[in-house]
């Protein structure tokens, strides 16, 4: 393999505003995409038609159209129709910087064609740039170890199209917004992923985005999202017990975002529990003692 062929999928559900963003963001690579797949997930805002008359005249720009099935069968779609060596997954509004496909090309000729790999990216908001988790996670191949702890890549996967042990993105809707963080750890249980340290990749921060959809159905979603890893990866008692400490310090800080205080006091109990002391928990446990809006005040953030 001497050249890639890079599929970008970016599903898609009631994005007009955006989506046109990232669709550019993938034309404007310094390395050309093979295609765009955009998958309309059931928009209804005119997002289909919207994109039928600004890309008519791209022969490499497919768009597909199904009916509402939650990004998880969207992405799957998309998977399913590409046609090149690998599939570059965008959410619709975030966008690549342009040497993205570039710095994956390279790597991964230099790795003789790994499964799954990724490079790192920063939030964009009306505030700025900022740093996002992945920041401090060293280059090199990691294993489902890295995201018994959460999910630090979001969904900014790029995947062999060829391996033939890919599992697929769950598509029962009662997990979306979980569909990424399952489908990661599930694949990197026998495989693992190359992450490169270089930024190349904006994730639009914005009220609209699927993680600020309220804090109560984020807890439950984590918790079905636990139920499903039991279920279906095999991990061992240290395994299950870092998982457990994550999901509980994760619905920790939601329920305290909530003002749910006492709620939130039990969920870091329980990481504690599962994961030990852990400084990290203290200062949270002290930030829900005091309460958010006391926190904030001294932060000096307006309410």
């Amino acid at each position: 393999m001497d050249r890639i062929r890079f599929s970008a999928v970016i599903p898609t559900y009631n994005r007009r505003n955006m989506i046109g963003h990232a669709i550019d963001s993938v034309l404007r690579q310094s390395y050309p995409a093979h295609e765009i797949i955009v998958v309309d997930d059931g928009s209804t805002d005119g997002t289909i038609e919207y994109l039928k008359e600004l890309y008519s005249n791209f022969p490499n720009i497919s768009l597909i159209r199904q009916e509402n099935l939650e990004r998880g069968a969207a992405r799957n779609r998309g998977l399913n129709d590409a046609s090149g060596d690998y599939v570059v997954f965008l959410d619709s509004d975030d966008k690549m910087l342009s040497q993205h496909l570039e710095i994956l090309s390279r790597k991964i000729l230099e790795l003789n064609g790994p499964d799954f790999i990724a490079t790192k990216y920063r939030f964009e908001s009306d505030a700025g740039l900022s740093n996002a988790d992945i920041m401090e996670i060293p280059e090199g191949f990691h294993d489902y170890h890295l995201f018994l702890q959460g999910n630090p890549l979001a969904c900014n996967i790029c995947v062999k199209k060829s391996n033939p042990n890919l599992a697929l993105f769950e598509e029962d809707r009662k997990y979306a917004i979980k569909e990424d963080w399952m489908f990661l750890l599930q694949n990197t249980r026998y495989s693992k992923v190359y992450i490169i340290d270089a930024v190349s990749l904006v994730m639009h921060d914005h009220p609209e985005r699927s993680m600020r959809s309220g804090n109560t159905l984020i807890i439950n979603k984590t918790k079905l999202a636990r139920e499903w890893i039991r279920e279906r990866i095999p991990l061992s008692r240290p395994d299950l017990k870092k998982l457990d400490s994550h999901i509980s310090y994760f619905c920790a800080i939601h329920s305290y975002i909530d003002g749910k205080r006492v709620q939130a006091l039990r969920y870091v109990i329980n990481a504690i529990k599962s994961g030990g002391f852990r400084l990290k928990y203290f200062v949270l446990a002290s930030k829900i003692t005091l309460g958010k809006k006391l926190v904030d005040k001294l932060k000096g953030v307006r309410p």
